[in-house]
């Protein structure tokens, strides 16, 4: 058992290399999903902020090399692994006498189950922007300005469904149905948006009071995910197999991929020294399967899946899991709000989700986030920001970036909230973001 908590561990990493934005791509992991001029990726959230992170004297503005980033975010237990470790070495003694064995068990079911089944995870997000994205591209014939871009990436989340640990004593082995349940997601995104500056009566008048401009936008988003789940009971794996190819195994085996269309609206006010905004993402909730749980068992391809198809039904019998899972994108309006300079140099800017909303692997977000950045096409430019998930895991981050010659941006976040880890207080959420695009 010992042996597969730890090539899962690394099953999850590998996983990642094949590359859906959860965490904030580029600049926007600091400055949150406000618009800003600092970064063309803001089309990605609101896609009115085209017109007004392309300069009314440009035609064209894009990202170099993209960007990319990874997220790492682990469960509220302390000291997990070492209290796994014990118990794995206390399961593997032989000539167990019945005192030693319900001294394991009392453990379990006092600790090491709680963390388990309640507070033990571990979840890891990677993403990227395809080079050159997004594309901004000002249109006289259509009084607007275009965007196209493309991104991708994986979210995967290993999690533990425990059940009862009981002695065998005629077999001399302890015996439980306790298993990892990973959930993943694969995907790219493909996105064309357009945004203008609205000319009619209404903003005539509002001008009348107040100097400003209305601007609108639409993006439609082409999705494609691939959504995969599995059931690995953890004495379901023979000392002989290869846990890396039984992992791989069901995770293709269970995999569907589907492509489904996403629309979002967005508005911004601005003005020589604030903006307002408002969008309302996956207005029409695009929906995406995942592969079924416990079809089948008898015809499964190995003994070892097939032990894993029947742990999944034992779990869906006790309502712990669904064997047929659909992904509603659910649709979430966010409102912002930003000061800067005449310049837009300086910049504070808070935004807010007014709806929670779950991710591919069921984790549940509602981000209140507020930065402040000073903006830097010459020399470096900072930016500091914190953001704060208002259900789910509630985490805290701390978040910091810095531009060098308003092209190269590289920022970092980590959380408040701790666990330890070998002793040491370590962060439960950790990432980066490394991208390269051009200024304003």
């Amino acid at each position: 058992m010992k042996k597969y908590l730890a090539a899962a561990a690394l099953v999850l990493p590998a996983l990642s290399q094949a590359a859906p934005v959860v965490t904030q791509p580029g600049a926007l992991m600091t400055l949150g999903t406000s618009p800003s001029p600092q970064t063309g990726l803001s089309v990605l959230y609101n896609p009115a902020a085209a017109e007004a992170v392309l300069n009314k004297d440009d035609n064209f503005r894009w990202g170099y090399l993209g960007s990319s980033g990874i997220s790492v975010e682990l469960g509220d237990a302390d000291n997990f692994a070492d209290d796994v470790n014990q118990l794995m070495d206390d399961m593997d003694l032989d000539n167990v006498s019945s005192s030693d064995a319900d001294r394991v068990i009392n453990d379990y079911n006092n600790n090491l189950r709680h963390k388990l089944g309640d507070a033990g995870y571990m979840k890891i997000d990677v993403q990227f922007v395809a080079p050159l994205a997004p594309l901004l591209m000002r249109s006289d014939l259509l009084g607007g300005v275009m965007s196209i871009d493309l991104v991708g990436g994986v979210t995967a989340k290993i999690s533990i469904l425990d059940d009862d640990l009981v002695f065998n004593e005629p077999s001399d082995s302890y015996e439980t149905n306790t298993a990892a349940y990973i959930k993943s997601v694969q995907y790219t995104t493909l996105g064309l948006g357009y945004s203008r500056e609205l000319d009619n009566l209404v903003t005539d008048k509002l001008n009348e009071h107040v100097a400003g401009r209305l601007l609108a936008g639409v993006r439609l988003n082409m999705y494609s995910l691939s959504l995969s789940k599995q059931v690995i009971g953890l004495l379901n794996i023979d000392e002989d197999d290869d846990l890396a190819d039984v992992i791989t195994d069901d995770y293709d085996n269970n995999q569907v991929t589907s492509t489904d269309i996403g629309m979002d609206l967005g508005l911004i006010w601005e003005a020589d020294n604030y903006h307002l905004g408002f969008t309302w993402r996956n207005i029409n909730e695009p929906e995406f399967d995942f592969g079924a749980l416990g079809q089948d068992c008898s015809n499964a391809p190995s003994n070892t899946s097939e032990s894993n198809c029947f742990t999944a039904l034992y779990f869906a019998g006790q309502e712990r899991l669904a064997l047929q899972e659909t992904h509603v994108m659910t649709s979430q309006a966010t409102a912002d709000a930003a000061l800067n300079s005449a310049d837009k140099r300086w910049r504070l800017a808070t935004s807010y989700d007014l709806q929670p909303v779950r991710d591919p692997v069921g984790d549940e977000y509602q981000w209140l986030t507020a930065s402040a950045a000073y903006v830097s096409s010459r020399a470096i430019g900072v930016r500091v920001g914190i953001s704060q998930n208002q259900v789910g895991s509630e985490l805290t981050m701390v978040n910091a970036g810095f531009s060098l010659f308003g092209n190269v941006n590289l920022d970092l976040r980590y959380s408040l909230d701790t666990i330890e880890v070998d002793g040491e207080s370590t962060p439960r959420t950790f990432g980066l973001n490394l991208g390269f695009e051009s200024s304003f």
